[in-house]
């Protein structure tokens, strides 16, 4: 019996034990911590909670993962993203707009920035409070300015998601409040954040973890807070820290029960921008651990490098010319690089076995000059010369100086260069030079060579005339000589 007893209970604490691994197993899954993002098999779709999920690369659009991505879903306030977008690419930001009746008519349970009918407010205010707050009211509001009532706001609104290329959205609000025909996909949804990503404003606002309503005529203003501060900014909670993500730069998120949480992310890693969307989790948390998974993943595809850093791998360097006889480099000078505008971006990014050769961009798209003349004396610091990059994508030039690495001596009593001569005679007030025994020889010794040369040319030619005189006069002593003996033999 004592051993029937032991075998059951034995029994009994393994299927324990067996119930518990998988929770143990899934707890563990969920931890970021635990999470690593260069193992593929760690991105399966049972590790996201929400039922469909993408990350796409902004620029190129590109999806680097996905989860049934092509779902039909309901948006919720993602909605917002187009509502403001639309807002900023045809409204006045610097208008000020009155709240209409029309624009409070919503549910009970609809969140609200809240504005008051009679209100008055800065255009520009009312899409960050919108972002912010999730207000619907606010959707409402921006609908009626643009485009004169949310039914023609709504069209535009359609119109701008087939001009993207979204072939599964349709839009009968701009809040996202539930209606069965108000739907989209994780991928429509994050072909219009990439597309509204790319206007400065909007990603201004859609950076924002909080909001000031400024005093206005009816009220004093409310300082609003998103409901994605969590994802954008770091907490001193410890339970909060797990959802912050330190390369987001927005974007929404959207709740209604048929819905569920959705949440759409952008980040910027190393010059690399990317979106992921999240819809239909059970919670806000999950929507930011998975984006978190989904983002990490997409970066983790990629791989990147810098202008600076690849100068740095391979630094010019240039002779230097009069350099001190003593210096161990023989006026050898490396040149540091330093950006002019040191937040100017000149991340290079690509895909991980793609065929971007970042030695052919730099050799290509650099260009260098020199802005003063390459001779000593050279003080470490000194700027020498500029390093111009033209980015492919036609962005801003970004400038580099070329500064001198050290110091290099002038190499004394050398003599001067034909440069330094003619600076020196230009900067001499005086046209004539001093008078010294020096300048006398200078302009004297062609003369006396001039005179000695002659010289020599008139004594050589006096010495062939005196020459020739004696053999004309050894001739004539001869001829009579000859001339004597002959009249003796007569005789």
């Amino acid at each position: 019996m004592k051993r029937k007893f032991t075998q059951g209970l034995t029994f009994l604490l393994l299927c324990t034990l067996l119930f518990l691994l998988p929770f143990n197993a899934v707890a563990a899954s969920g931890t970021v911590g635990e999470y690593n993002p260069s193992k593929p098999e760690n991105l399966l779709p049972q590790h996201l909670r929400g039922e469909s999920a993408l990350v796409m690369d902004a620029e190129t659009g590109e999806i680097l993962f996905e989860k049934n991505a092509n779902d039909i879903r309901y948006p919720a306030s993602t909605t917002k993203i187009m509502t403001v977008y639309l807002g900023i690419l045809f409204g006045n930001l610097d208008q000020t707009v009155t709240v209409s009746e029309s624009c409070l008519q919503l549910p009970e349970d609809a969140s609200r920035i809240p504005l008051e009918a009679g209100q008055e407010i800065n255009f520009k205010d009312l899409l960050c409070a919108t972002m912010v707050a999730s207000g619907n009211e606010g959707a409402n509001l921006i609908a009626e300015v643009i485009a004169g009532s949310v039914p023609a706001f709504a069209n535009m609104m359609n119109l701008k998601a087939q001009e993207l290329g979204c072939t599964s959205t349709h839009f009968v609000n701009p809040h996202g409040l539930h209606d069965d025909n108000q739907v989209s996909t994780a991928k429509d949804l994050a072909i219009i954040a990439a597309a509204a990503m790319q206007d400065e404003t909007f990603r201004e606002i859609a950076g924002l973890h909080q909001f000031t309503v400024p005093p206005n005529n009816v009220n004093q203003g409310k300082t609003l807070y998103a409901r994605d501060s969590a994802f954008k900014t770091q907490s001193s909670n410890e339970d909060r820290k797990q959802y912050y993500f330190e390369y987001s730069t927005g974007v929404k998120t959207g709740f209604t029960t048929p819905a569920g949480y959705c949440y759409v992310a952008s980040a910027q890693k190393d010059g690399q921008n990317l979106i992921s969307v999240t819809l239909k989790a059970t919670s806000y948390n999950r929507t930011f651990l998975d984006s978190k998974r989904l983002l990490l993943y997409g970066f983790s595809q990629y791989t990147s490098t810098s202008i600076t850093e690849i100068y740095k791998q391979n630094p010019k360097v240039v002779d230097i010319s009069s350099f001190a006889l003593d210096d161990s480099n023989m006026g050898r000078l490396e040149l540091l690089i330093r950006k002019q505008d040191p937040l100017a971006d000149d991340q290079l990014s690509g895909r991980i076995g793609g065929d971007l050769s970042y030695l052919a961009i730099y050799n290509t798209r650099t260009s260098f000059r020199f802005i003063r003349r390459l001779e000593a004396p050279i003080v470490a610091g000194d700027v020498i010369g500029e390093m111009t990059y033209t980015p492919q994508d036609g962005g801003q030039t970004i400038i580099y100086e070329l500064v001198a690495s050290r110091n290099i001596n002038r190499r004394d009593a050398i003599a001067p260069s034909l440069e330094e001569i003619f600076a020196f005679a230009q900067s001499d007030p005086n046209p004539f030079p001093p008078l010294s025994l020096e300048l006398i020889l200078i302009v004297l010794l062609p003369i006396i060579v001039v005179i000695l040369f002659f010289k020599f040319i008139i004594s050589l030619f006096k010495r062939r005339r005196r020459k020739a005189r004696r053999s004309r006069r050894s001739s004539f002593r001869r001829a009579l000589s000859l001339s004597k003996r002959g009249n003796r033999y007569f005789r």
